[in-house]
């Protein structure tokens, strides 16, 4: 009886929840600043490698402060440095393109900032799972260029954690918002070295 009690009021709270549930769905853009590093550093030493980030994002709005946001990215991230070992000058870019698929608790604070209903601040956290595309490493020297396929020692999927913030624009018809989030890998790159990926995002999207 105790069981079943409980699993109508689970019920109850879940039927109270999505009844006037809002769904949202955007796209969205963006440029990522990354690096890789070991695990407990959230940056490192090395050059800041650039990339972009396009995607589609869906928005539950489950509750008035609460809700729960997942995207589909598509991402290219990286690390990129100088060989100072070497007698000549050695430029070191290794470039990964991510299938991206975050799931961020976010939690929105307008009413309690006193901005109405015309702008929305909010703030999530929560983790991700990537799975690699491509991968691939781009050496520099002495004029040369060579680029190597870097597939065969990475490791087909990445997860970790993200935590950020975001101030959308309300119109009759949706949202304009710009995005700043920070990535921290927590499982390994490559097969070799003990390197996660870190990754500054910095996003603007649409919402219907």
């Amino acid at each position: 009886m105790k069981a079943k009690g409980l699993f109508l009021w689970v019920l109850l709270i879940l039927v109270v929840f999505t009844t006037n549930a809002q769904v949202k769905i955007g796209i969205k853009e963006g440029i990522n600043l990354s690096t890789q590093s070991e695990l407990g550093m959230l940056w490192d030493n090395n050059d800041v490698k650039t990339g972009f980030t396009l995607g589609v994002t869906m928005d539950y709005r489950f509750h008035s402060v609460i809700s729960l946001q997942t995207e589909l990215n598509y991402k290219t991230e990286g690390l990129a440095y100088e060989n100072k070992e070497s007698s000549n000058k050695m430029d070191v870019n290794r470039n990964y393109d991510y299938y991206n698929i975050p799931l961020l608790l976010k939690g929105r604070f307008n009413e309690q900032l006193g901005l109405g209903e015309t702008w929305l601040v909010s703030f999530y956290g929560g983790p991700y799972y990537s799975y690699l595309r491509s991968a691939e490493s781009e050496i520099k020297e002495n004029g040369v260029t060579t680029v190597s396929d870097y597939d065969d020692i990475s490791n087909d999927s990445d997860w970790g954690i993200i935590i950020g913030g975001e101030v959308a624009k309300v119109f009759n018809k949706g949202e304009l918002f710009i995005d700043l989030r920070y990535e921290m890998g927590l499982s390994d790159v490559t097969e070799n070295d003990d390197i996660k990926n870190k990754v500054i995002g910095l996003g603007v999207g649409y919402r219907f």
